[in-house]
């Protein structure tokens, strides 16, 4: 009875019934099997691990949690080394997942798809679904970019977690909206979470969320509150996930200018047009609040109830 109830101080009692119930090593070591590549490239096997770990380090991600949702994501069974990695030359559409042996044949069939009228895919290690998410990168390169893939997941899951104050809430809001879907995906995290770092729930130091309406999972309260999250996450990863390049891009070009004829009286011109560019765009556009913005996609939601609108 006491185990029952510190249990239940930690994620809503739902959700651990469901996790305590279903999740087994045997859920966990047979994924579906690929009919595209049964075989793994051994020197692609870490590279989502690699960046995963990397990521939780350098935004403060509990460790071992973005790896969990990446096992939930695009994990595949290697026999080898008869464990679970997972995969950055993953695709999803149509419900089933298509394991493939090098980033070019990834690229290739998300591109056959497209020309077939799919427009729901999800890529890479951490399956970005390139619909929901269509800022995330500026091609199909770059979202099949570990690196890239893994980043922009890392952030989206951090700013959910901002939003909820519970990593347990946020993993189960970057999977969706659906109550019932995203309760399931929670428990097959934490299952793979246990896994990988070899310890219960009880050690985890995870812990519901305080956000009062999320205390009735089912209610329109927790369902507003999810899309919101989503909402603001996904602008989150785009403005952050791609800050590290455009940094470096800003660098490389400094370094070239710096030493050039002219250089502030061009920088100065350069600036100039830019802000005058933008006094255009505002003037075009009109300036719109947050909240103006947010009552038209409610409009939008209510009149079609597109769910894809808040992602």
């Amino acid at each position: 009875m006491a185990c029952f109830k510190l249990l239940a101080r930690l994620i809503p009692m739902a959700l651990f019934v469901l996790m305590l119930g279903s999740v087994s090593a045997q859920a966990v070591e047979k994924p579906e099997k690929s009919k595209e590549n049964s075989e793994l490239n051994p020197s692609d096997v870490y590279l989502c691990q690699a960046q995963t770990r990397g990521f939780e380090n350098a935004l403060a991600i509990p460790s071992n949690l973005l790896t969990a949702v990446s096992l939930a994501e695009s994990g595949k069974w290697d026999k080898t080394n008869k464990a679970l990695f997972a995969w950055p030359w993953t695709v999803m559409a149509k419900g089933k997942g298509h394991y493939f042996p090098s980033k070019a044949a990834a690229i290739a069939k998300v591109r056959i798809l497209q020309a077939q009228g799919v427009k729901n895919i999800d890529v890479g290690c951490m399956q970005i679904n390139l619909y929901y998410h269509p800022k995330a990168f500026e091609n199909l390169n770059a979202a099949f970019d570990p690196e890239r893939n893994v980043g922009y997941a890392a952030n989206f899951l951090a700013a959910l977690n901002q939003s909820t104050l519970s990593w347990p809430q946020a993993a189960a809001n970057y999977h969706s909206t659906r109550v019932s879907k995203n309760q399931k995906y929670l428990n097959k995290v934490l299952g793979l979470w246990q896994k990988v770092s070899n310890k219960s729930i009880r050690k985890s130091g995870f812990h519901r969320s305080p956000v009062p309406a999320y205390a009735d999972p089912i209610g329109r309260l927790a369902q507003a509150a999810l899309l919101k999250s989503r909402f603001r996450a996904r602008l989150y990863a785009e403005r952050n996930a791609k800050k590290p390049e455009i940094k470096s891009h800003n660098l490389d070009a400094w370094r070239r200018g710096r030493f050039g004829k002219n250089y502030l009286q061009t920088t100065a011109a350069l600036q100039k047009a830019d802000r005058v560019r933008k006094d255009k765009n505002y003037l075009k556009r009109g300036k719109k609040s947050f909240s103006q913005r947010r009552q038209e996609q409610m409009s939008r939601w209510r009149k079609n109830r597109n769910i894809g609108a808040f992602r």
